[in-house]
């Protein structure tokens, strides 16, 4: 160690002596250790000197060197002594002056640089006071100009506004106008008499009168005309002045701006701008999506599974990834690989989302989300580039889970024919292939598992879905009735009932088939936010019967005053549907009919408790058919005439009899064949050949329009046979507004196939009292 300190004096001059010290050192220990014929003692002894003439030396050298750079020493440190060897006179003097002369070689380059800033801070300060100071002189200017150049700034006091008639009649006469000074951007001219000039009838004048202009062309011609009517000669004519002050002070205004936009052009000539075309681009592409890392703090969200009501398969499917990611091992040694993906379809609004943000909330590993219409935008190349920097950064957070929300909107079929069709090798298609590389490539990571969602699983690529890339298709369907009442169960906790949730929630979750997840959260919020609006402290179920029609067909309209034809139009049509649907077998249960109107255009409408089927036969249709043209087989018998009112009711038959033909295959003449109207490419199906021929399709559209024919032939038969009934629901209609299945049944007696499975309306049922606690 001795031995190697004397390879300092290559770096510094000042450790030359120090360092001849310690070879001097170094020689006096090998000369020791070579001498056996000593005492162990004396080598002890001496070896303790040794070490302790060292570190003096070590002390002494530090000392300087921290001389030089700070040039102070540090408190509790030893000087080095005037003879010393390590600190002379003459080495002092020349450090001394290398720092007189600037040439201090040993000042760090941190300082340099925070000299430099401190400067140019100094320099900008000054220009900001500098312009500072020439900004406020301007406006002084600026301000003293208008005060000297405005007629009103001090004499607006003294003036007094007057017409054109009592100027030429009473004080152009006088023939104490001095003058008369216009100004046309004003339009106004001010009138100047002299000093103590009095009218005809020795009233005092006003110094000053102010006129305004209708015709700035015409003015001094008409002061002349009326100078001329009162015989006053030309030498006494009044001197007008045109005065044009706008245009100077508008001069002036557009220099003071042009020198205060100067002023920051010279403020900031020196100032690096850091933005130029590279950070635009940047900033366009870059990728961005939200990261959740349950390690990091506040990472985890609050949802969890616990709190998705409803869903029970889907969350089951779901929540297994959680168990992959928390105990692989369990899996591997089963010889079980990790799922790539799993993919959620489904309705619109059933939760897909909600189980993404459970997922994260439970998961250990970190969770990557981004929407699908985030990837592509106007740059070519800028979707393929976001999903290698999504899977970049999944790759460094590995094992971790990516979110995809609204997949379709980068997992379209790509076109037939490698760059055919209208789409070509487009942006979309691109990204696509990205995608599939990432996902399932040569170079696909592990540990990586990838979630997305949809509600359009029918036009995603086939490439996107198979196994592999989305080993897993999670339906995400509509809630049935029990999954409904749990989700009243779930959203009504959050508001004020008057009786618990269990009283409400079976009963409203058979009403409300079809349904979906923000269907239910929106009924109970709007039944809150009307109760709030009739100043109530809680909610009742007039409040969630009110929420509950205005999802379903918008709220009423009472504003709206039909005249009394339209209104017994409107009563017949909806009468014409509660009867048909009444005397009909295979038709669901009449829960309230109404001709309220409503703001969703709807002049009336009835409601019917459907049942959770996926199943209906062809008798089962076509008495649904029939319910659906009641409302102008109605009016026809009725008023020997039909209206417009009707063209809903038409759209959905004719949906269902194409249906039954085209795609149930429930015609005798067409036979078992299906042609869904949206097989292949959505985007492109209007351009490619139909799987039939043109006389298929004469054949199909004649069955259809049988079809429909035949049931509103039958539907007119039915309403004929029973035409008290329908008069006596249409009046009963009419003085009421809304009848309920009760209301009917007492009008024209039960249905004669039996009573149907009805719902009990929520406005007819109070809940039982709470049971005593």
């Amino acid at each position: 160690m001795l031995s190697s300190l004397g390879k300092l004096s290559r770096f510094s001059p000042t450790s030359f002596s120090i360092a001849a010290r310690c070879r001097g050192a170094t020689r006096l220990s090998s000369s020791l250790s070579q001498d056996t014929k000593l005492r162990t003692v004396d080598r002890q002894q001496l070896a303790r000197e040794q070490w302790k003439m060292f570190c003096q030396h070590i002390e002494e050298m530090a000392s300087v060197v921290l001389y030089r750079h700070r040039g102070r020493y540090p408190p509790n440190m030893k000087r080095p002594s005037s003879g010393s060897p390590v600190y002379s006179r003459k080495m002092a003097e020349k450090l001394n002056a290398k720092r007189a002369a600037g040439s201090d070689g040993n000042e760090s380059q941190k300082d340099k640089e925070k000299e430099q800033k401190s400067d140019e801070e100094k320099e900008k300060e000054k220009r900001i006071r500098d312009l500072g100071r020439a900004f406020g002189v301007g406006l002084f200017i600026y301000g003293l100009v208008y005060m000297l150049t405005n007629d009103s700034s001090q004499e607006q006091g003294k003036i007094v506004d007057t017409t054109w008639s009592d100027f030429v009649n009473r004080l152009l006469p006088t023939g104490q106008v001095s003058r008369v000074i216009v100004f046309p951007e004003r339009d106004i001219a001010v009138i100047y008499l002299y000093a103590g000039a009095k009218s005809l009838n020795g009233e005092t004048l006003n110094p000053m009168y102010k006129i305004g202009i209708p015709s700035l062309a015409r003015f001094e011609t008409e002061v002349r005309a009326a100078e001329l009517a009162i015989n006053l000669p030309p030498e006494h004519w009044t001197s007008i002045e045109y005065r044009r002050l706008e245009g100077f002070m508008s001069m002036l205004t557009i220099g003071l701006l042009a020198v205060f936009l100067g002023g920051l052009y010279f403020l900031f000539r020196k100032v690096k701008v850091s933005f130029n075309m590279q950070d635009m681009m940047h900033s366009m592409t870059k990728t961005k999506f939200n990261i959740i890392d349950p390690h990091a703090k506040g990472g985890n969200l609050k949802i969890k599974f616990k709190d998705v009501a409803g869903l029970k398969e889907a969350k089951v499917e779901i929540s297994e990834f959680v168990d992959y990611l928390r105990n692989p091992a369990k899996y591997v040694s089963l010889g079980a690989k990790l799922p790539k993906g799993a993919l959620m379809t489904g309705p619109p609004g059933c939760g897909k989302t909600l189980l993404a943000k459970a997922l994260a909330a439970e998961s250990s590993a970190p969770f990557i989300s981004m929407n699908g219409t985030e990837f592509v935008e106007m740059i070519g190349g800028l979707g393929a580039s976001r999903i290698r920097a999504l899977f970049k950064e999944a790759k460094a957070r590995s094992p971790c889970i990516i979110y995809i929300d609204e997949i379709d909107a980068i997992g379209r079929k790509r076109s037939e024919g490698g760059g055919g069709g209208f789409s070509g090798s487009s942006e979309e298609e691109q990204t696509l292939n990205q995608l599939l590389v990432e996902m399932d490539g040569m170079d696909s990571a592990q540990g990586i598992i990838v979630i997305a969602s949809t509600n359009r699983p029918d036009i995603l690529d086939k490439a996107l879905m198979r196994p592999g890339r989305f080993d897993r298709h999670v339906t995400v369907d509509l809630p049935t009735v029990i999954e409904r009442k749990e989700l009243f169960e779930l959203y009504l906790k959050a508001i004020k009932l008057d009786f618990p949730v269990n009283k409400y929630s079976q009963r409203l979750a058979q009403m409300t088939p079809g349904f979906s997840g923000a269907d239910i959260a929106n009924v109970v919020n709007e039944s809150a936010i009307r109760a709030a609006t009739n100043q109530k402290t809680i909610v009742t179920i007039q409040d969630l019967d009110y929420a509950l029609q205005r999802v379903l067909a918008g709220p009423e309209k009472r504003s709206k005053v039909l005249v009394k034809e339209e209104l017994e139009t409107v009563a017949y049509h909806e009468s014409g549907h509660a009867l048909v649907g009444w005397l009909l077998e295979h038709t669901d249960a009449l829960l309230k009919v109404s001709i309220v109107p409503r703001t969703s255009a709807a002049l009336g409408f009835a409601q019917y408790s459907p049942k959770d089927r996926k199943l209906f036969t062809k008798e089962e249709l076509f008495d649904r058919m029939c319910m659906t043209l009641g409302g102008r087989a109605a009016e026809n018998i009725k008023f020997g005439r039909i209206t417009t009112g009707a063209e809903d009711d038409l759209q959905k038959v004719t949906k269902q009899a194409f249906a039954q033909i085209q795609i149930y295959g429930m015609s005798k003449l067409i036979g078992p064949l299906s042609f869904p109207p949206s097989a292949g490419n959505e985007r492109s199906s209007k351009f490619q050949e139909k799987p039939y021929s043109g006389k298929m399709q004469q054949m199909m559209d004649k069955e259809a329009s049988d079809l429909v024919s035949q049931a509103y032939f039958f539907t007119e038969g039915l309403i004929k046979d029973n035409a008290d009934k329908l008069e006596t629901i249409a009046q009963e209609l009419l003085k009421k507004e809304v009848l309920s299945y009760e209301d009917v049944k007492k009008l024209i007696g039960p249905p004669p196939f039996g009573d149907k499975s009805v719902v009990e309306l929520a406005d007819q049922v109070l809940p039982d009292p709470p049971e005593a606690q």
